[in-house]
């Protein structure tokens, strides 16, 4: 799954505890202006709204921790590949930061799945609407900076906390700094700047200086001197370091007036791919994990009543009269919901083809292989992550199961094998039944041998088996998921 757009943005604990219903309406806003039906409500469920689209409505609880409320958006599929749009809301039970202003928290998302797992995916995704939306509802906060659908404007006396909020660690996303030159219009700058960073709300905090604002803003942050321009301010700014200053970068304000688009592409490309793949706040770590159960007990809960009905032998029926029910779409199967989760995985690429996981999802246990395939992608997704980061140097993924000191997600070790026997690998049927997709830049021919496994259940025959492909020290960082499905030939079923 490629995850192409997330905004996640903190509120206070009195809109944290209207979320829910935030959420609900901005959907509902936004499904309207999209062209779509709008007949849900806020109970979890699977809505039908046209164009063969489906709106998942799931809700989860960590007590004492959290509350979670998630609608997600599968479009039906274009070119081969399916849309997500998802809008969640989570409300604390407490902040795990009193100095925080943060109560609980909006996440906005669009990805993307290829049917056949590396099908070309159109990576121009634009900043949907959505953001906008809920921005324009609540207060949003990244750490100490306000993030506003438009700039804010700045005068000298909020030069000091501008500055706070450049410095501050609790900042997450980049800030975007626009300092006219002396003696210019501020209204055209405005207008510019405005048009630069139109698709950044919810993934920049931005800030449009005044003259004298600017003058002081300069006075105090000698090495990181910006005029006539404007400045990408990573975070963790350190205002007495000359080294420092080259990491944020400065686009001359000419570049506003004649390159109005290269400016766009620069600005949004980059710093959506970085806000993509910024780590989400501590706090919500278990939200995914949570709103996956919440969805799984949820399918069950459905698959439980129509086996009800088939052992009473009565066909249940739903009143033609009611909009609601006349929307609702069937429950998922347990793998179908697996594989509407891999957006979770931000450093795996799954290529696994829907084919073998059919197979599991016909199996009794299906359910218990749909989440121990899930714990194995996040124990996978937590060493790439480790592996992207420096934190973890020791080793492949099994050795990473084996020492739990580095605090990251891991499967048992006993269940991980990073390589197949001399025997397999040596015989040109079975390798051959080990080949599958990976992307270009690993190898030219769009395969490679997946040696590498791990179990995801013992039942039988079946034993499924979920094949991966390490290449964290490769070209695309990542690991490769390219089978999830029942066990592969070897020399003892061959």
């Amino acid at each position: 799954m490629w995850v192409g757009y997330r905004s996640v943005f903190g509120v206070d604990w009195k809109e944290a505890g209207h979320g829910a219903q935030i959420g609900a309406d901005r959907m509902a806003a936004w499904l309207r202006a999209e062209g779509f039906e709008e007949p849900f409500d806020s109970v979890p469920g699977r809505y039908k709204v046209g164009g063969g689209a489906v709106l998942t409505v799931t809700e989860g609880m960590a007590p004492g921790r959290f509350k979670a409320v998630r609608y997600r958006l599968k479009e039906a599929p274009r070119a081969g590949v399916h849309w997500y749009t998802s809008l969640t809301s989570v409300s604390l039970s407490r902040r795990p930061d009193k100095e925080l202003k943060e109560s609980g928290y909006f996440l906005i998302e669009v990805s993307a799945r290829a049917e056949d797992g590396v099908g070309a995916i159109d990576e121009r995704v634009r900043t949907p609407d959505l953001t906008g939306l809920v921005l324009d509802a609540v207060t949003a906060f990244d750490g100490p900076a306000r993030l506003t659908t438009s700039p804010q404007v700045l005068a000298v006396r909020d030069i000091d906390e501008l500055i706070t909020v450049l410095c501050d660690p609790g900042r997450r996303l980049p800030a975007i700094v626009a300092v006219p030159g002396e003696g210019e219009d501020l209204e055209p700058w405005r207008l510019r700047f405005t048009e630069a960073t139109r698709y950044l709300p919810g993934i920049a905090s931005l800030y449009l200086l005044e003259e004298e604002a600017g003058r002081k803003l300069n006075g105090d942050f000698e090495y990181h001197w910006t005029m006539a321009a404007l400045r990408t301010f990573k975070p963790g700014v350190d205002p007495a370091s000359r080294e420092d200053a080259e990491r944020h970068r400065v686009l001359k304000g000419e570049r506003l007036e004649h390159e109005m688009d290269a400016v766009q592409a620069i600005l949004t490309h980059r710093i959506r791919a970085e806000a993509a793949a910024a780590p989400l706040p501590r706090p919500l770590d278990d939200v995914a994990d949570v709103l996956y159960e919440a969805g799984e007990a949820q399918r069950a809960d459905a698959a439980r009543l129509r086996r009800t009905f088939m052992e009473m032998g009565v066909e249940p029926v739903r009143p033609a009269s009611d909009e609601r029910d006349a929307h609702l779409e069937a429950e998922p199967s347990p793998f179908d919901l697996l594989a509407d989760s891999f957006g979770d995985y931000p450093n795996l690429l799954i290529t696994a083809e829907a084919g073998p996981m059919g197979v599991l999802d016909r199996h009794k246990d299906a359910t218990t292989f749909a989440g121990k395939a899930r714990e194995a992608l996040a124990a996978l997704d937590s060493y790439a992550a480790q592996r992207r980061s420096g934190n973890w140097e020791g080793g492949g993924f099994r050795r990473y199961c084996e020492d739990s000191r580095h605090g990251g997600r891991i499967y048992p070790a006993t269940q991980v094998a990073s390589l197949e026997s001399d025997t397999v690998r040596q015989d040109p049927r079975l390798a051959e039944q080990r080949r599958f997709r990976v992307p270009r830049q690993i190898d030219p021919t769009g395969y490679a041998e997946f040696w590498a496994h791990v179990k995801i259940g013992n039942s039988g025959q079946t034993a499924p088996r979920l094949h991966y492909y390490d290449d964290t020290s490769g070209p695309t960082g990542a690991v490769v998921v390219g089978y999830i499905g029942p066990h592969l030939r070897n020399t003892r079923s061959s």
